[in-house]
């Protein structure tokens, strides 16, 4: 089922089914450094905690902007296939290419979002409290 999707979708399903896989890895280190490690063990250090927030950020912005572009991609087929005559088939094959990249690239945009909320949630029970003075509204 995945082969026909990423078929379906066209080229730049490739990257986003990288992008995918390389999320997956991270969520996963992320839950092994942030769960076992912080809240289990408590012997990772802050900046470990929280190297997340860059990586993650890539995930959030980077796919849905495949998406995006697979969508032009899409209709600019569809657009092409009308130019060849109003009796073309194949005008649905563009438009799910549109359709295909653009939902690949916010599920994992989704995704990324949803992980890094909860582990900046987790790490955030773990800092130290700030010293009277610091941090706080004055």
């Amino acid at each position: 089922m995945l082969a026909r999707v990423v078929e379906l979708g066209g080229p730049l399903m490739w990257p986003l089914l990288v992008c995918s896989i390389l999320l997956l890895a991270v969520v996963l280190e992320r839950i092994w450094t942030v769960g076992v490690r912080g809240l289990l063990l408590r012997n990772a250090p802050l900046e470990a905690l929280r190297a997340h927030e860059r990586v993650l950020r890539f995930f959030v912005e980077v796919p849905p902007a495949l998406g995006l572009l697979g969508t032009v991609l899409g209709v600019i087929e569809c657009f092409s296939l009308l130019d060849a005559g109003p009796g073309s088939s194949g005008i649905g094959a563009g438009l799910g290419i549109a359709c295909i990249t653009t939902v690949a690239g916010l599920s994992i945009a989704l995704v990324a979002t949803v992980a890094s909320f909860m582990l900046d949630l987790a790490v955030s029970g773990l800092a130290p409290p700030a010293a009277p003075g610091q941090g706080g509204a004055s």
